[in-house]
């Protein structure tokens, strides 16, 4: 082969290469996913040294764009907008609980990623199980725009009940909370687990109540008339649960930590 032929092979196979490539990318279909900005441990999350987007729902999508024709954007949102972005077409998915919503029969879902086991933290040691009954007055911190079912009932009340003081995030709580701003805080315990272990709170001492308050599963929320992406989701789910992918993610954005969480000096 001359020196002529060889070059229009290679011009070929370049051509072809980059032909493929792009192709490849073009027929993969976004999905807009909505987020409750800016976010939270370890599920969904912008992480200011990458300045990205890093969490337990980026590695699933991860692996969706693998083994799929779909690949994930993230556009900032709030919980308050994403029903109504979803219903409007602006979004397609958005994590969540159908016991959240306040429409959960305009949507798909898909199986459950994980489960949302939510308790009562403070930086004062449970004698016993956290009874919202037995705190007359006591003050929690929450986030704005979250709705806390098992509690809600005790925010209403005008007399003796709990009092509810809101905040922009879970970290932000868990800073009111260490200054003393509010006697207790309520979050999930993957939530509390990536927060309050960072050595932003290396002089705060957490203990998490023995009881559970609430649990829900967590599954992400599909736009309607999009079965076929919450079919391609669900068996992504099935692969990334029982690879053991998840526990590892989970793992990796929230620690191996346990409460109570100690100072930082006699932290192990």
């Amino acid at each position: 082969m001359n020196r002529i032929s060889l070059l229009i092979v290679l011009l070929c196979h370049c051509f072809w290469v980059i032909h493929s490539s792009a192709f490849a990318t073009e027929s993969k279909k976004v999905v807009r996913f909505a987020i409750n900005t800016p976010g939270s441990a370890p599920y969904l999350y912008f992480d200011t040294k990458t300045q990205d987007y890093q969490g337990v729902l980026v590695d699933f999508f991860t692996g969706l764009e693998t083994h799929s024709m779909y690949v994930a954007t993230y556009m900032d949102s709030s919980r308050a907008r994403n029903e109504q972005l979803l219903l409007d077409g602006q979004a397609d998915v958005f994590l969540s609980s159908p016991v959240w919503l306040d429409h959960p029969k305009s949507f798909l879902f898909s199986d459950p990623i994980m489960l949302h086991a939510s308790y009562i933290y403070s930086t004062r040691n449970f004698d016993g199980p956290f009874v919202p009954q037995e705190h007359p007055n006591a003050s929690v911190c929450t986030r704005y725009g979250f709705i806390y079912p098992v509690l809600q009932a005790h925010f209403d009340k005008a007399n003796d009940g709990l009092v509810r003081v809101d905040s922009s995030s879970q970290t932000t709580m868990a800073t009111m909370l260490s200054k003393n701003r509010c006697e207790f805080t309520i979050m999930s315990e993957q939530n509390a687990l990536s927060i309050m272990f960072d050595d932003t709170f290396c002089r705060s001492t957490f203990y998490q109540s023995p009881n559970i308050i609430s649990a829900v599963d967590l599954v992400i929320v599909v736009r309607p008339g999009l079965e076929e992406l919450q079919q391609t989701i669900n068996i992504e789910m099935k692969r990334f649960i029982e690879s053991g992918e998840r526990e590892k993610s989970i793992e990796r954005h929230s620690g191996r930590y346990h409460f109570p969480k100690q100072e930082c000096s006699t932290q192990k």
